[in-house]
Order: structure tokens, then sequence, then C-alpha cells
């Protein structure tokens, strides 16, 4: 995020927002799509989107939530074949993370704006309780 440098500790480094590999998962921001010198990882965690569950009869109603999807590495990495994981990290702060559901359909993150079929999905809450599958990712996206 801008300006996030002022913010951090001095005995504390940062990294590229284009990310950091760690054995086989990719550690990125999610606003900028991956190099393809990242394209043998098995994963992504990425931020950026933050999800928040949407569903006004529900008691969960506007809670942070985590997103792991599992989709076709292609659609990521065009010259890769196989599966990728991508699981999507909820905001961390408590206070500042979306409260409405967002009135556009293009996500802010280019990275879920390719994925055009995932096999599998979970939405999970903060206490990892598993709450919703593939058929939810527009409540949550």
């Amino acid at each position: 995020d801008a300006n996030i440098q002022r913010l951090v500790p001095e005995n504390i480094s940062m990294i590229s927002s284009t990310g950091m590999v760690e054995e086989n998962i990719l550690l990125t921001h999610g606003h900028v799509m991956p190099s393809e010198n990242f394209s043998h990882v098995d994963k992504i965690i990425m931020g950026h989107v933050h999800p928040v569950f949407f569903q006004e009869d529900s008691v969960l109603n506007g809670q942070r939530v985590w997103v792991t999807m599992i989709t076709e590495k292609q659609n990521i990495f065009p010259n890769k074949t196989g599966d990728i994981e991508i699981t999507i990290i909820p905001s961390f702060n408590r206070y500042f993370y979306a409260t409405h559901k967002k009135q556009y359909k293009k996500s802010i993150s280019p990275i879920i704006e390719r994925i055009k079929h995932v096999s599998s999905t979970k939405i999970i809450t903060l206490d990892g309780t598993i709450i919703g599958d593939e058929s939810m990712i527009d409540q949550v996206l």
C-alpha cells in the first residue's frame, strides 16, 4: 500500500509488492499480476481484495472472511498447466474494511479478474468455520 514504508519499524525489512516465494508459495499483495518467474509455485497467498461476507439475512453479514480457491494454473500463468491454490486473506484491521457490498463488477485484483472458473472454494470465518463454497464467491469478492 502507498507509503506504508513510513509506518514500518526500522528493524523490519520490506520486500517488493510483486511478492516473495517461500518454498512453493507466492506471498504477494495482489494488486499486480505475478511474474512468470513465479510460475513454479503451487499456492498464492494474497491480500488487496480483503473479502467480507455479505448476506443481509445472516448474522455473519459484514464479517471478514478468508477465501481459498483452486483454479487452473493457466489462468494466472498462461504457459503452465495443473491447478493452483489461491488464498485471499481478510483485512487484519478490525476497524478498516468494507462495510457495504461493492456495486461494481470488476475485481480490484488482476489475479482474481483472470480466474474464469474455480474447481473448489472454501469461504472461512475468522474463527475457522467453513460457511460457503464456490457458489457464494459473489457474496465475498
